[in-house]
C-alpha cells in the first residue's frame, strides 16, 4: 500500500506565539511494500513527519493518504500502523510474551489466537525462546526486537521506525539493521525508517 503525503506542513506554536515551521509543503510517495529511510540532522522534521503519518500529530495543511484512503483526520488506532520508538517503551513488569500480546488485548483478540500470533512474531524477529523473560533480562538488541514484534503483531498496514537503533552499540546496530531489512522483506509491509546516520540510511 502506497503512502502519499500531499503538501504537508506542520507548524508548532510556542507559548509566546512564536512559530516554528517543522515541515513545509512536503510531497512524497512511498511505494507499497518498500523500506524507505528519512535521513537528516536533528530538528529537520523527520520524526514530525513520521508522527503525522502515525496520526500522533495533525498537519496544519495538506493531506495524508494510505493507498486511496484519506487518513488525515483518522485516529492513530484506526490507521493500521505499527510504531517503534527510539526508547523501545516496553512494560518492565511484563514478560516478552505479554509485551508482544498487549496490542492484541486492546483490540480483544481471543487469547489462543493472541498467543499464537505473539509466538509467530517473536520467532520472526529471532526471540522466540525468550518469551518468559522480563525486559531487564534482555540486551538492548533483544529489547528492540520485542518492540518490533509488538508493532508487527497487529498486522499493520504500515511500519514506522523512529531512530530505532540509536541506543545500541555499533555491533548491535549493524546486526539489528540487517534484521530489520530481513523482517521487512519477509513481511512485505511498507516501512519508513527515520535516522540521522547516513551509513544506516544507505
Amino acid at each position: 500500500m502506497d503512502i502519499k503525503l500531499d503538501s504537508i506542513t506542520k507548524i508548532f506554536q510556542a507559548k509566546d506565539k512564536a512559530e516554528t515551521v517543522a515541515v513545509k509543503d512536503l510531497d512524497i510517495i512511498i511505494p507499497s511494500g518498500k523500506l524507505v529511510g528519512l535521513l537528516g540532522p536533528s530538528g529537520c522534521g523527520k520524526s514530525t513527519t513520521l508522527y503525522m503519518i502515525a496520526g500522533l500529530l495533525n498537519p496544519n495543511e495538506g493531506r495524508i493518504y494510505f493507498g486511496d484512503e484519506d487518513v488525515t483526520d483518522m485516529a492513530p488506532e484506526d490507521r493500521g500502523i505499527g510504531l517503534v520508538f527510539q526508547n523501545y517503551a516496553l512494560y518492565p513488569h511484563m514478560t516478552v510474551r505479554q509485551n508482544i500480546m498487549f496490542p492484541l488485548e486492546n483490540i480483544k483478540v481471543p487469547k489462543g489466537e493472541a498467543l499464537q500470533r505473539a509466538q509467530e512474531m517473536a520467532d520472526l524477529v529471532g526471540i522466540g525462546e525468550l518469551m518468559d523473560r522480563k525486559p531487564k533480562q534482555l540486551s538492548g538488541g533483544q529489547q528492540q526486537r520485542v518492540a518490533i514484534a509488538r508493532a508487527l503483531v497487529k498486522k499493520p498496514r504500515v511500519l514506522l521506525l523512529d531512530e530505532p537503533l540509536s541506543n545500541l552499540d555499533a555491533r548491535l546496530r549493524l546486526q539489528t539493521r540487517e534484521e530489520i531489512k530481513r523482517i521487512q522483506r519477509e513481511t512485505g509491509i511498507t516501512t519508513i525508517f527515520v535516522t540521522h546516520d547516513q551509513e544506516e540510511a544507505m
